[in-house]
C-alpha cells in the first residue's frame, strides 16, 4: 500500500505533487529529488520529498553538506564575498512536522540560506513547509540553494529545460531585476524566445507578468504566481 502524501494516516494532497499538472515543473522536482538524494544518500522522489523534509531536519543536514563546499570555496578564492561561517547548529532530526523544534529547524535553514545569498524573494515562508501552504515555493527555494551550491563548486545538475529557463529570462529582460533571482536559480542555456502578444484591458504590470508566464509555459488553469512566488 502506497504511503504517498500521508498525514495523520490519511492521504494529504498538499504533501504530494499530484496537483502539479505541468510536466516541465515536475521535471524540476525530479531533478531536485535526484540531487538532494545523492547528496544525502536518501531515496527521495515526488511522493516522499515533502514528507521527508517537513520537519526541517533533512534540509539542515543538506546545508551541512553544502557548507563543506562553501568552506572549500572560501579557502580557494581571494574574494569569495560574504558566505555562511557554518551550517545550521543544534537542529533536531527526530521531531514532528508540527512541533516547535521543526519550526526552529526551518528557521535555522532559512537563516543559513540567506547567508548563502539566496535572494529574499526566493526564500519560502516557514508555513509553506510546516503548514503545507506552498510546496512549490519550497521547491523554488531549494533549487535556488542548489544553484548557489553549484556556484561554490558543488556538483548540481539542476538546470531547467530551455523553455522554462527562457520564460523567466524573458521576464527579467522585460521587467528588470524583479525576476533576476528566478532566472538565475534555473540557469540553463538561453535561446531565442517565442514572441507572445497579449492585449489587456488593465495596465497592471503584475497582470502582464502573470499572463506572459502562463502564455509561455502554457500552464493548464493554474496561475503562475501560485507555482513560483516572486
Amino acid at each position: 500500500m502506497s504511503r504517498r502524501g500521508k498525514a495523520g494516516g490519511k492521504y494529504d494532497r498538499r504533501m504530494s505533487f499530484d496537483d502539479v499538472k505541468d510536466e516541465r515543473m515536475l521535471v524540476m522536482v525530479d531533478k531536485l529529488c535526484i540531487w538532494m538524494g545523492g547528496v544525502l544518500e536518501e531515496k527521495l522522489n515526488r511522493e516522499n520529498l515533502i514528507t521527508q523534509i517537513r520537519n526541517g531536519g533533512l534540509i539542515c543536514k543538506l546545508a551541512e553538506h553544502i557548507q563543506e563546499s562553501v568552506d572549500d570555496f572560501k579557502n580557494s578564492e581571494e574574494d569569495p564575498g560574504p558566505l555562511p561561517k557554518h551550517a545550521p547548529q543544534g537542529f533536531k532530526m527526530e521531531c514532528s512536522g508540527r512541533s516547535m523544534e521543526a519550526r526552529e529547524n526551518v528557521m535555522k535553514f532559512l537563516t543559513w540560506a540567506r547567508e548563502l545569498r539566496v535572494p529574499e524573494s526566493s526564500i519560502f515562508l516557514p508555513d509553506d513547509l510546516l503548514k503545507l501552504k506552498g510546496k512549490m515555493n519550497v521547491v523554488n527555494t531549494l533549487l535556488a540553494v542548489a544553484r548557489r551550491a553549484k556556484d561554490c563548486g558543488m556538483t548540481a545538475d539542476i538546470d531547467a529545460p530551455p523553455k522554462i529557463a527562457n520564460a523567466f529570462k524573458g521576464l527579467e529582460e522585460k521587467f528588470g531585476k524583479k525576476f533576476e533571482h528566478t532566472a538565475n536559480a534555473f540557469g540553463g542555456e538561453k535561446k531565442e524566445l517565442k514572441t507572445v502578444t497579449t492585449k489587456l484591458k488593465s495596465s497592471s504590470a503584475w497582470k502582464i507578468v502573470q499572463q506572459k508566464i502562463d502564455s509561455i509555459l502554457q500552464l493548464p488553469g493554474k496561475p503562475a504566481y501560485e507555482i513560483f512566488r516572486a
